[in-house]
């Protein structure tokens, strides 16, 4: 029983957005990311480490961040009670809320997955780059290993570049099982949905939310969870661009702290835990 959150922090930077620049532009300075990562880990230290930091994946830099000074800071960050995840930013194999080529999508994720656990990581997460997903990535997920899945905001309905990429309409708030013929609804796939922790349009999205509007989400969902049987599992979301300067980071341990007053932090292996001893329960 309790409230649990998962300190998630998708590893992109700026340049990557600046989609009219040519790929070599919009590739990391590698000492400056590095930096920031490290500064992602040292604030960390205030839950115990336990974060969950979303490796980047896209075509412009397929495998960057399977170089050796990357690899060395994903198995500290695992050393020290955190995660490593796939963030896989393919938003253009996406429309009509569909993605249209599944196999690019499954590269992609071999493409992170496969190396960084030869090299002894162990990742079980994923999260889609805008939060994109539809249910044919459900098996695809499971065929590589992937069992939790972060790309839920509930009511989330966006176009990019004229396309619909994401639908989180009618999702549920609290953690679930997803279906394989609606990932928006709780089902029997192997792969559960960890969703963004939020309150109708407030939401635990640490970039664009204010402090206030954090402190009465997660007082909201503290009350729910005493509502309701069982446990409530939510993310919060960061990204790695917001660690580049002072006041962003102050913000992001107010956050911190904020939610600390209402419910634990717990990693995404925590939740395994968790799932199984609800299983042992017969309860799903």
């Amino acid at each position: 029983m309790g409230l649990n959150f998962i300190f998630t922090v998708d590893g992109d930077w700026d340049e990557y957005f600046y989609d009219k620049l040519p790929k070599c532009k919009r590739r990391p300075d590698k000492k400056h990311l590095l930096g920031l990562i490290k500064r992602e880990v040292k604030i960390a230290r205030s839950i115990n480490g336990k974060i969950l930091h979303f490796v980047h994946t896209s075509p412009v830099t397929r495998e960057y961040f399977l170089q050796p000074d990357f690899v060395a800071l994903w198995k500290k960050i695992e050393k020290k009670g955190g995660s490593i995840g796939v963030h896989c930013h393919e938003e253009g194999l996406f429309n009509h809320g569909k993605l249209e080529d599944p196999s690019k999508l499954e590269q992609s994720i071999h493409s992170i997955t496969v190396p960084l656990r030869d090299k002894g990581l162990n990742l079980i997460s994923y999260r889609g780059g805008y939060l994109t997903f539809c249910k044919s990535i459900i098996p695809i997920l499971e065929k590589n290993g992937i069992i939790l899945d972060f790309s839920c905001s509930s009511g989330r309905y966006l176009h990019y570049k004229g396309k619909l990429i994401a639908d989180w309409r009618g999702a549920p708030k609290n953690y679930y099982h997803m279906c394989y013929h609606d990932h928006r609804k709780e089902g029997k796939s192997d792969v559960v949905e960890i969703p963004l922790g939020k309150l109708k349009q407030r939401a635990l999205y640490i970039d664009i939310t204010s402090l206030l509007d954090i402190w009465m989400v997660a007082r909201h969902l503290a009350r729910k969870e005493r509502a309701i049987e069982g446990n409530m599992i939510v993310s919060l979301l960061t990204h790695t661009y917001e660690f580049s300067s002072w006041w962003k980071r102050l913000k992001i341990r107010a956050v911190l702290f904020i939610c600390s007053r209402y419910g634990g932090f717990i990693s995404d292996k925590e939740v395994l835990d968790i799932i199984r001893h609800k299983r042992g329960a017969g309860k799903i």
